[in-house]
């Protein structure tokens, strides 16, 4: 089954849902990660369609703990 769109945060390095929503346990989450600057600029059609393309383009990645996904945030939100 396929939900609707459901908006999330980082806090603490753990992503907290910030729609109150019961999912299935179990349930695989596509995350797309929005920097805040790039936020600004573009609007949410922009990002999913950038997103999509990540995925037919194979830029994805699965993480399973919570030392990977830090791991990821760190390496794709470096501060220039």
């Amino acid at each position: 089954m396929t939900y609707m769109t459901i908006r999330a945060t980082v806090r603490q390095g753990r992503v907290e849902l910030l729609d109150e929503v019961l999912l299935p346990e179990d349930a695989t989450l596509l995350v797309t990660i929005l920097d805040n600057d790039i936020f600004d600029r573009y609007n949410l059609g922009d990002h999913l369609i950038a997103g999509l393309q990540d995925i037919l383009d194979g830029r994805t990645s699965e993480v399973t703990t919570e030392e990977e996904l830090k791991a990821h945030l760190d390496a794709i939100l470096v501060e220039p």
